[in-house]
């Protein structure tokens, strides 16, 4: 809990960051929230960075006046926030980071006891809707009284690879326990409201990131895991990055042998594309027609989306997202699976470099799971962590971070856009997929609500993001997904922390993707656009001449993408237990069973030898249905 002194120097950089009419007791009761549920690490850490702020030296450094900030007027407190954001010393981004992002977001995202927020009207949100049908029979839920249970095979994690597994070896007859470290998320449980689904069904609570806060982590965290909250994009591996993909597994074959397994998952998900966009992915489609370049439309694991939706990310309340949790886990519970939410795995129990079954956490106690099948898919962030606990983590496990560095860009048009109504991430443009071989940027756009549209805009003063802000509803949001080449790493202990800067070639990469970002834009009749970058990089319509943009495009390349300077997201991580037939180049084998030990398999997107390129849920799913088919084999 704060202290008195930290929670009044809380409350007061909220009203900094605020706009004028905020809710400022519900938003600072939410940013409170939000650190009471940081690990202690990192709770300490941004307490240490509440006292510095109350330091008259140190605010004499910051802004010219020798007072504590509570001492401070508007002016001056938020001359010492830009400052920090400004700095050179990446510590002071970190910081600035942290409580912009904590308070920009609280102040649109906070509802009050009737679920209201006043600031929703200066943006045009219109807040959940009301017309949410009966919610359907719900995905049965386990709840063990024993303290030991036993299976044929145990699976952990419910998300694209575990669901998968789940359903095939329940399918083959086996007694199978999914364990879900999430909460239950089903119709019911989705209440449309921002803040409260992010933490809720998002890994961390939706305040996951890189340990320098570089790169802002979204990872599912439910029962149906990323499928629950993604956007339903479902794009196959393609052939460029299979054949890197075998390369760098020693000859493993990730495209004929794959493709039958892609065939399945795909007829199971129902996959549909659609040549009807909402105003957001339309405009991408306008842009890109007008410059000649790439688009297509996605296949999404979707059905029904209509004008009204785009509530996704937050689970589907109406039933037409196909996750895991309404096919392979319902057909794992058909077939006599039992499927367990709240139980946090710590590790595999070994018997003889054999797996043996499952030491759980459920509900504030031990729960033992003997089984002489495990598969791991708890997803590349947790999955290392829960091999090395368990006494069964090679040099490899951690290491290879992938994550598809992603930066965006708000384009405002004369007419509303309104990124979180109608069907999300409908179209993309692979115009600069291939900038180096099968590396680059896809361009795709992104529904953004007010709390993610608050949390990413550049903040110079309350007034100037209020202003960017009241913008927002006409705003598209494109996105630059970077495949990247390089990588990063992620803890085995209890932390997991993620450590990962872009390198220069990934960031040359993804800044060209934000570029054509811009010229789509344009093409498509924006009249602005503006960056990501805490330095604001703004270009009107009237001012984009071609030598204009020429000479905007150079600033982006040079302005980079350094830590805290440039806002940059994952919704994709992969590679940290690699598929390799080498064991001393990898985890697993070709069959997605570690290496060494009998038993034990990895299904989620740790396997990845290399970045996917695209949204990664399908290609997961594939190699499970691959890895479960072939323990029969």
């Amino acid at each position: 809990m704060l202290a008195a002194p930290e929670l009044t120097t809380l409350r007061l950089l909220e009203s900094t960051f605020a706009p004028e009419g905020c809710d400022l007791d519900s938003a600072t009761a939410q940013v409170v929230r939000a650190l009471e549920l940081l690990p202690a690490h990192k709770r300490e850490q941004l307490i240490s960075l509440l006292r510095l702020l109350e330091s008259p030296v140190f605010c004499l450094v910051m802004c010219g006046r020798f007072a504590p900030f509570s001492g401070l007027d508007q002016e001056r407190r938020t001359r010492l926030l830009v400052t920090m954001g400004d700095s050179f010393i990446a510590q002071m981004r970190t910081g600035f980071q942290v409580f912009k992002r904590l308070c920009t977001s609280a102040a649109y995202s906070a509802v009050d006891a009737q679920n209201a927020n006043p600031l929703w009207a200066s943006v045009g949100y219109p807040g959940p809707r009301s017309d949410r049908p009966a919610p359907d029979e719900p995905l049965p839920i386990g709840e063990p009284r024993e303290s030991e249970l036993r299976a044929d095979a145990v699976v952990v994690g419910s998300g694209a690879g575990g669901g998968v597994a789940a359903a095939l070896l329940a399918a083959a007859g086996k007694r199978v326990i999914v364990l879900e470290a999430g909460p239950r998320a089903e119709r019911a449980d989705f209440t449309q409201l921002e803040a409260d689904s992010m933490s809720r069904f998002y890994l961390d609570h939706a305040l996951a990131a890189t340990d320098d806060l570089g790169v802002v982590l979204l990872a599912g965290a439910c029962v149906g895991g990323g499928t629950t909250v993604n956007w339903c994009t479902s794009l196959r591996l393609s052939d460029a990055v299979a054949a890197q993909w075998k390369s760098a597994a020693g000859g493993i074959d990730f495209s004929a042998s794959l493709a039958p397994h892609f065939d399945a998952v795909s007829q199971r998900l129902g996959l549909v594309s659609t040549d009807e966009h909402n105003a957001n992915n339309a405009a991408l489609v306008r842009g890109a027609r007008a410059l000649g370049w790439h688009y297509a439309s996605n296949p999404k694991n979707s059905v029904g989306c209509g004008e009204g939706c785009g509530y996704c990310g937050f689970g589907c309340a109406y039933g037409a997202k196909r996750s895991t949790a309404t096919t392979y886990l319902r057909d794992a519970v058909a077939a006599g699976a039992t499927v367990i939410a709240d139980a946090s795995v710590n590790r595999v129990l070994l018997e003889r470099a054999s797996a043996a079954g499952v030491s759980a956490t459920y509900k504030g106690r031990e729960l033992i799971v003997h089984a002489p099948l495990v598969v791991l898919a708890a997803g590349a962030l947790r999955t290392p962590g829960i091999l090395a606990r368990s006494g069964a983590a090679g040099q490899h496990a951690g290491r290879h971070l992938k994550l598809h560095p992603t930066t965006a860009l708000f384009a405002a048009y004369d007419k509303r856009i309104d990124t979180f109504t109608g069907a999300m991430q409908t179209a993309f443009c692979d115009q600069f997929g291939a900038l180096d071989d099968a590396y680059g940027a896809k361009i795709e756009v992104a529904p953004a609500h007010p709390g993610l549209a608050a949390f990413s805009l550049p903040w110079r003063s309350r007034e100037q993001h209020r202003a960017a802000m009241a913008d927002s509803a006409h705003a598209a949001a494109f996105i630059s997904l970077t495949r990247d080449r390089d990588e990063g790493s992620v803890g085995l202990d209890d932390r997991a922390s993620v450590r990962y800067q872009i390198s220069e070639y990934d960031a040359d990469h993804m800044l060209r993707g934000l570029n054509g970002c811009i010229e789509i834009a344009f093409a498509g009749g924006a009249r602005k656009v503006v960056t990501l970058h805490q330095r604001i990089m703004e270009l009107r319509r009237e001012d984009a001449t071609p030598e204009r943009r020429r000479a905007f495009a150079d600033e982006v390349l040079s302005m980079g993408s350094a830590p805290n300077a440039l806002a940059v997201y994952s919704a994709h991580q992969m590679g940290t237990c690699r598929m390799n037939r080498d064991p001393s180049n990898g985890i697993v084998d070709e069959r997605g069973a570690v290496h060494g030990t009998n038993g034990l398999y990895i299904a989620d997107g740790s396997v990845f030898p290399l970045a996917s390129g695209v949204n990664p849920m399908l290609t997961i799913m594939a190699l499970a249905h691959r890895t479960a088919s072939g323990m029969f084999a």
